[in-house]
C-alpha cells in the first residue's frame, strides 16, 4: 500500500488565486502550467509581459518594468484580496521580504517571521519539519523560541496533534563551550517551565538522537522527542542551509517551504530548488488555507 503524500494535490474547497512576484521565469511558469493541470490554484503572474506567454483563463498578466513594481504589485493583491498566496518568482528573497514588511501592508502577524521548510523523505515514515534554514542567520534564545511556536503553528496546520520538537545542536549534553547546546537547553527549559499541551519539546539533540531510535538508545536517551522528532530546530542558517542542501541532494528528499509570522502564505522557494519542490510548497500552502 502506497504511503500517503503530504504533497498530494488537493483541490480546494474555494477558489484559490496565487500572486506571483517575479513569473517571467521558465520554471516558474513550468509550476504554473503544472498547478493548473492539478486545477488546484488560478495565478495573477507579476513580470515581463512578453516572457509569460500563456492562455489559460485561469491565469491573468500584470505587465511590470522592474522586479520592484513586481513584489510591490503582487503584494498589494493579498492585501487588496485579490489573491489569497503571495511567491516570490525571480527576484531576491530579500525584496519580497522587505516589501511584505512595509507598515502600510500590516502584513505581519508576529514580531517574528521564520522560514518553515517540510520535508518528505525516502528514510523516514513520516513528514519533517525544518526550522529556520532561509531567514534567521543566528536568532538568539528568545527568536528561537519565537521560531519554534512558527514551527509548531505550521505542525497543527499540516495535521500533527502533538508534534514532537528536537532542538538541535551537534550534542545531547549542555557544552559551555559549545554556545549551541547551551541556547538549546535554554529553550527546551522555557517550553517545560511555560509547558503546551499540544507538543514536546526537547534539546539539546543532536541530529542522529532526534530522527532515530536507534542512536537515541545507544546513548541512553530516552524522551518523547528522541528518535522520532516532526520538527528540527536548528541553530543558525548554516546548519539549515546544509541540512536542507544534503536532505534535497543526498537524502532524494521532496520539501516545501513557507514564511510563518505573516498574515497571509507566503512561498519563498530558494532559486536552486528544481520545479517539482516548488510545486509542492503551493501544494503545501494551498491544503494549509483554511486550517
Amino acid at each position: 500500500m502506497t504511503k500517503k503524500s503530504i504533497f498530494d494535490p488537493v483541490k480546494p474547497r474555494r477558489n484559490v488565486t496565487i500572486a506571483i512576484a517575479g513569473a517571467d521565469d521558465p520554471v516558474i511558469l513550468e509550476v504554473v502550467e503544472q498547478a493548473l493541470e492539478l486545477g488546484i490554484a488560478d495565478f495573477l503572474l507579476f513580470g515581463q509581459a512578453e516572457s509569460i506567454p500563456t492562455e489559460s483563463p485561469n491565469v491573468r498578466i500584470v505587465a511590470t518594468t522592474s522586479e520592484q513594481e513586481a513584489a510591490e504589485k503582487a503584494a498589494k493583491a493579498v492585501v487588496n484580496k485579490e489573491a489569497d498566496i503571495l511567491m516570490k518568482g525571480n527576484l531576491p528573497t530579500g525584496l519580497i521580504l522587505k516589501t511584505i514588511l512595509k507598515r502600510e501592508y500590516q502584513l505581519r502577524a508576529k514580531e517574528l517571521l521564520s522560514h518553515v521548510s517540510v520535508f518528505e523523505i525516502p528514510a523516514y515514515d513520516k513528514p519533517l519539519i525544518v526550522s529556520d534554514v532561509a531567514m534567521n542567520i543566528a536568532p538568539n534564545e528568545e527568536e528561537q523560541i519565537q521560531i519554534t511556536h512558527n514551527a509548531i503553528e505550521v505542525a497543527r496546520k499540516l495535521g500533527i496533534e502533538k508534534p514532537k520538537v528536537a532542538i538541535l545542536s551537534a550534542v545531547e549534553k549542555e557544552n559551555p563551550k559549545m554556545h549551541s547546546s547551551v541556547q538549546a537547553a535554554q529553550v527546551a527549559a522555557y517550553f517545560k517551565a511555560f509547558p503546551d499541551s499540544d507538543a514536546s519539546v526537547e534539546g539539546p539533540l543532536a541530529f542522529d538522537n532526534a530522527i532515530s531510535k536507534t542512536a537515541a538508545l545507544h546513548k541512553n536517551i530516552v524522551s518523547d522527542v528522541a528518535g522520532d522528532a516532526d520538527i528540527l530546530i536548528v541553530p543558525s542558517i548554516e546548519a539549515g542551509n546544509i541540512l536542507y542542501k544534503s536532505l534535497v541532494y543526498f537524502a532524494g528528499a521532496r520539501v516545501g517551504g513557507i514564511i510563518a509570522g505573516v498574515k497571509v502564505p507566503v512561498v519563498i522557494a530558494s532559486r536552486s530548488d528544481s520545479a517539482d519542490n516548488k510545486l509542492a510548497s503551493l501544494i503545501l500552502t494551498v491544503g494549509m488555507i483554511g486550517k
